[in-house]
């Protein structure tokens, strides 16, 4: 068997300025700019990488990053307040502000979705 080092994931965008931007002034998150791409501090350990693709990107069919926060409906409000609509998806029970909510984690977490300016689905997971 193989020994693992370290991992990390990826996911592909378009533009990568615009991801940049979005990432780390809309989000939030700390991004750090490589030469071949952007590294995304979401976990505070293990990075996820952003690269490139240009014209030949085609979004994700499944979402590509999830964040967990204290409150989905807050950070979803403050999405919005930034020009990021949620993402509704038929065959779920969202409320008016587009969150799924959940009483039973068994059944499910409180979720929201949205896309990034690449249209990769990221979602928002309350903890």
């Amino acid at each position: 068997m193989f020994t693992v080092q370290h991992a990390f994931s990826s996911f592909s965008v378009d533009d990568l300025d615009t991801s940049e931007a979005f990432y780390r002034d809309t989000l939030g998150l700390t991004v750090t700019r490589t030469p071949m791409g952007l590294e995304l501090d979401v976990t505070g350990g293990a990075p996820v990488f952003v690269y490139p693709k240009g014209d030949d990107h085609e979004p994700a069919s499944h979402t590509v990053l999830n964040l967990v926060v204290p409150d989905v409906a807050s950070a979803a409000a403050d999405l919005h307040g930034s020009g990021v609509d949620l993402v509704r998806y038929p065959g779920f029970a969202q409320d008016a502000d587009g969150v799924v909510r959940s009483d039973d984690p068994r059944q499910g977490p409180t979720i929201a979705w949205f896309r990034d300016p690449a249209r990769n689905v990221v979602a928002l997971i309350e903890a």
